[in-house]
């Protein structure tokens, strides 16, 4: 019987992830997010809005930033589900740019990005 009970456990284990980045996204990507800016005018001024998770962290702000330019903006800091638009501002080239979400003060992803 123990012998039983000692290969289910073993079984157990070879199904869980074998590092602890495969199952905790932030651990994989250092809790930053990458988000695609459609830009459809360098003269239209933008806004993230980010929503914090409803479970997990007290407090988190996210940081808006890109390659090129660096920091753009955050939100202040965020409760469980609390939502808040970081202005980011207007001067994109029109099409693609991809902006960095960054979570400060807590390991965690926003709940919602939205232009």
């Amino acid at each position: 019987m123990t012998r039983i009970a000692f290969f289910a456990g073993l079984v157990l284990l070879a199904l869980l992830p074998a590092t602890p980045s495969q199952a905790d996204p932030c651990l994989r990507s250092g809790c930053r997010q990458n988000f695609p800016l459609c830009s459809v005018s360098e003269a239209t001024s933008y806004g993230i809005l980010l929503a914090a998770p409803a479970k997990g962290c007290l407090r988190v702000r996210f940081r808006v930033e890109t390659a090129a330019q660096g920091f753009l903006g955050h939100t202040p800091a965020l409760r469980p589900g609390e939502v808040a638009v970081v202005r980011i501002g207007q001067g994109f080239t029109e099409g693609e740019t991809m902006l960095r979400i960054v979570a400060e003060g807590c390991a965690t992803l926003p709940a919602l990005v939205r232009r």
